[in-house]
């Protein structure tokens, strides 16, 4: 009983080996790419122009063909299939036998580039499946590009300034709506950004794995997973708190541009880096890179669906009156704590002092010239629990049951606590912020007396110990 088992299972393994064994021998002498060397080679004897060409022609051997770059550690042999790249005739032909698009190859000669430096996908592969990467079968972290984001590539030699007249112009728009649409508020790049969201040095080369495919339709790719995450972000990661309103073409140039942030390091010797870009080192510019994706003109204060809390007007008049460039310019930054708000400082978000001081004077440009009436609590002694009695009727609204804020403020926050004076407080509170949710209190609003008020002040101070 046993030998006949045993017999029977030698000769399924025999079996299985015969099979494996012709299907590699019929791998090996009919490969995907010979079938294109053999027309290649039919086709350029057909064009030859004289005899001398033709004969060349004739000679060429059907084999791998192989571009070792030791410059950049890569080995390729993608020209096994596409022979026609740096070939004009071959300019009317299909793929793979297609020159090459544009003018790039004359500066970028395939026998010092390759193609993987540029277009990703597998060198070593000599079949369309594997050297193209695609499919969850392949195990191919950077499948080949899109021509659509191919731009993303360039700027492992080249500046955003160099590309956006040469060929780039894609790259260099998604480069100039990073900034300009105030990205960087919420992600750090080269150590400078906010961290709402997660720092973006080399995102670009990320592997598949690192990305939430659930949700992304078609290929699994990088590439599918960045255009999808601009248009809908929270379809592709539940939690974001990315705004997104950007039209079709604005996603594709932020994909790009993200796609670029690359961190292999090409050697010295290839790269062509410009000056670089002209950013603008003002207040103005500064704002919109850093405070305008939540505060927008800073004008108004709203209530935000995304973050689930109301973005404060901090350039509204009627809170400018009561501030002064140093209680503002500490807020900016030590930030918030409990909220988005980034603390700005040069050792959380990388903003220098000189930036900082920008930032604020920007803000306070429109400051009234005449200031709020002040208010002195000292005068009161006040009843910390009837103050807690009028928060319940008057504040909990908007504020919260323990000050943790919702329409309004989070009142627990530290800078709150330790950086708003009494007095600065009980002004907010009397005199409320036009523009705002935060109605004026005052006898000349809903008619608490300045006693009240003190009492309300007192209780709001005492949030940060009560759990």
């Amino acid at each position: 009983m046993h030998g006949r088992y045993y017999s029977w299972m030698i000769f399924l393994s025999a079996v299985v080996l015969i099979v494996f064994t012709l299907m590699f021998i019929r791998g090996e002498m009919s490969p995907e790419w010979k079938p294109y060397q053999l027309e290649y080679r039919d086709l350029a004897i057909a064009n030859a122009k004289d005899a001398e060409a033709k004969k060349a022609a004739m000679s060429m051997d059907i084999e791998v063909k192989q571009i070792y770059l030791g410059g950049l550690k890569r080995v390729d042999r993608c020209t096994s299939c596409h022979l026609g790249v740096e070939n004009p005739a071959m300019a009317k032909m299909p793929l793979p036998l297609k020159t090459h698009s544009g003018p790039y190859l004359k500066d970028h000669s395939s026998d010092k580039f390759g193609c993987t430096v540029c277009h990703n996908g597998q060198g070593r592969a000599v079949d369309m499946k594997n050297a193209h990467g695609l499919g969850h079968d392949t195990h191919w972290d950077l499948p080949i590009l899109p021509l659509k984001y191919i731009e993303s590539s360039c700027a492992s030699c080249h500046d955003a300034e160099m590309l956006k007249t040469n060929g780039g112009s894609k790259l260099a728009g998604g480069e100039v709506l990073f900034r300009e649409r105030g990205c960087k508020g919420c992600h750090k790049l080269e150590g400078v950004g906010g961290v709402i969201g997660k720092a973006l040095d080399g995102v670009g080369s990320q592997p598949v794995a690192y990305f939430p495919m659930k949700n992304i339709p078609g290929e699994k790719t990088v590439y599918a997973w960045m255009k999808e995450h601009f248009d809908d972000p929270r379809n592709v990661v539940a939690t974001s708190e990315m705004k997104s309103d950007f039209t079709d073409l604005e996603t594709d140039q932020l994909t790009t541009y993200i796609l670029s942030l690359h961190s292999e390091e090409i050697p010295k010797k290839y790269r062509r880096h410009g000056k670089g870009l002209d950013i603008p080192n003002t207040g103005e510019y500064l704002y919109k890179m850093y405070c305008g994706s939540c505060h927008d003109t800073g004008k108004d204060s709203v209530y935000d669906e995304v973050f689930k809390r109301t973005i404060p007007s901090i350039s509204n008049p009627s809170f400018l009156k009561t501030v002064d460039k140093k209680y503002l310019k500490t807020i900016i930054e030590e930030g918030r704590a409990g909220t988005q708000m980034t603390a700005w400082k040069s050792a959380a978000a990388g903003l220098t002092d000189d930036q900082i001081d920008k930032i604020t004077d920007y803000i306070m440009q429109d400051k009234p010239a005449s200031a709020s009436m002040g208010f002195d609590c000292g005068p009161y002694k006040p009843d910390v629990q009837h103050g807690e009695e009028l928060y319940r009727v008057r504040c909990v609204s908007c504020h919260g049951k323990k000050g943790e804020g919702g329409v309004g403020l989070n009142l627990r926050n530290p800078v709150v606590q330790k950086g708003a004076s009494t007095d600065f407080l009980a002004i907010t509170l009397r005199d409320g912020r036009e523009g705002t949710h935060m109605a004026a209190f005052g006898v000349d609003g809903a008619g608490l007396s300045d006693e009240n008020i003190a009492d309300i002040v007192a209780f709001v101070k005492t949030l940060s110990t009560k759990k």
